[in-house]
């Protein structure tokens, strides 16, 4: 698969293939999937409401901190990265038309006028 080229007259900034940065993105899987093994109790209670709660509601409130974190970390992000998708640069199939919002599968909004 061939990168897409860059617009014209600009180039794409390059990364290293590295990017240990992206590993604090388990932080919150790990988070959730130890809930029941760690925190599977209803007591101690933390103002007045269950461990296994107080653990959910924690690893809800630290997971977009830690996802931010990871995203200001990556050396990609830093250097100001674009990450295209060569699926959108690609034209349509020979004889159809881009898709414009209308038709089959267009939502509520697309029927009649």
């Amino acid at each position: 698969m061939s990168e897409p080229a860059p617009p014209e007259g600009e180039s794409f900034p390059r990364t290293r293939a590295r990017r240990p940065a992206l590993w604090l993105l388990l932080v919150p899987a790990v988070l959730y999937c130890l809930a029941p093994l760690v925190a599977n109790s209803i007591e101690p209670r933390v103002l007045g409401v269950p461990f296994l709660l107080v653990w959910v509601i924690g690893a809800t409130v630290l997971s977009p901190l830690v996802i931010w974190l990871a995203a200001r970390l990556d050396p990609a992000f830093r250097s100001g990265a674009l990450e295209p998708l060569p699926a959108d640069d690609d034209p349509p199939p020979d004889g159809a038309a881009p898709h414009d919002g209308e038709g089959p599968g267009a939502g509520a909004a697309g029927g009649a006028r």
